[in-house]
């Protein structure tokens, strides 16, 4: 009867439980890499939705403050002959609180026959590289003056 010796008879088990290791380590480092993609692919997705609240809630700003310009400039021309224009800025904290806007009333006549030609621009927020400009142009027909008796 001859035994067969192994020179080495633990160095399979300790080979197969360091590869066993080594496997468990693998597929946790991929598991880990699939969550990290996920998560940074809602994070992505988070952000773009928060910029496009913003440039939603900025273009609905400026265009609350160019219809405020169209209301100011008809009411001035009803009360006032002479009325050129305006120019008007509106610290942060009177609007939105994120941002400073600015109207510009300018308003023009050929003759004194002829309607008014009013011309409005808003812009907010000011200075930003994501500000937003509206502008709008509409004719104001002139009334003639009452007659007290």
């Amino acid at each position: 009867m001859t035994k067969n010796i192994q020179p080495f008879p633990c160095s399979d088990d300790a080979s197969r439980r360091r590869s066993r290791h080594g496997s468990v380590l693998v597929v946790a480092l991929v598991c880990l890499l699939v969550v990290m993609m996920i998560l940074g692919g809602a994070m992505r997705r988070t952000l773009l939705m928060r910029r496009q609240w913003h440039g939603e809630r900025d273009l609905r700003q400026a265009e609350l403050l160019l219809q405020a310009g169209l209301d100011r400039a008809a009411w001035r021309l009803a009360r006032e002959a002479d009325y050129r224009g305006e120019s008007w800025s509106l610290p942060a904290e009177a609007i939105v609180g994120t941002g400073a806007g600015q109207v510009v009333i300018r308003t023009e006549r050929a003759s004194p026959e002829s309607p008014w030609r009013v011309h409005v621009t808003a812009e907010y927020p000011i200075g930003s590289e994501r500000s937003i400009r509206r502008s709008r142009d509409f004719l104001v027909q002139s009334q003639p003056p009452r007659i007290q008796e």
